[in-house]
C-alpha cells in the first residue's frame, strides 16, 4: 500500500516536521506546533510550494491570503496530538534533537518516491513554510 493512500497520517506528519525543520534547522516548540495547521491547509501547501511564489513576511501574505487563516485556531487544535506524537517518532528514529526550548535537525527524513504527491508538494513547500514560522509566532497565536 502506498504511503500517500493515508492523507493524515504520522508519516507524513512527521515528514512534514523534519523537511521543515531541515531548513530552519533549529525551531522553538511554540514555532514547532505551526507546522502541522499549515500543513493541513492543501490549497496553501499548493501555493507555497509553487517554484514562483516568494515569501517575504508573514503580515504581508495574511493580508493577501487571509482565507488561509479563517480556521487556524480550529487546524492548530486539532493537530496538538498529531505534533507531538511525530515529533515523539522524529526524537525516537534520531531524525531531530530535542533542547530545552525546541528541536533541532539531526538527520532529515529522505523524500521517496513511494511516499507520493503530497510528500513532495511539503518538501517543495518546506522553504516557504519554514520562513513562515521562523518569524514571530505571536501573530498566528493573536490571529
Amino acid at each position: 500500500m502506498k504511503l500517500s493512500s493515508f492523507y493524515n497520517n504520522l508519516g507524513i506528519d512527521a515528514f512534514a516536521i523534519s523537511a521543515v525543520l531541515e531548513k530552519a534547522e533549529f525551531l522553538t516548540f511554540p514555532r514547532l506546533m505551526l507546522i502541522l495547521p499549515i500543513v493541513a491547509r492543501r490549497d496553501m501547501v499548493r501555493q507555497l510550494a509553487h517554484a514562483r511564489f516568494r515569501f517575504v513576511s508573514f503580515e504581508q501574505y495574511f493580508i493577501e491570503q487571509t482565507h488561509y487563516f479563517y480556521n487556524f485556531a480550529e487546524r492548530y487544535q486539532a493537530c496538538l496530538a498529531p505534533t507531538v506524537n511525530a515529533l515523539q517518532l522524529l526524537n525516537e528514529i534520531g531524525s531531530l534533537k530535542f533542547r530545552a526550548d525546541g528541536a533541532a535537525i539531526a538527520a532529515p527524513m529522505q523524500l521517496t518516491s513511494a511516499m507520493g504527491n503530497r510528500a513532495d508538494r511539503i518538501h517543495r513547500a518546506s522553504s516557504n513554510i519554514a520562513a513562515l514560522v521562523s518569524g514571530s509566532a505571536d501573530v498566528f497565536y493573536l490571529n
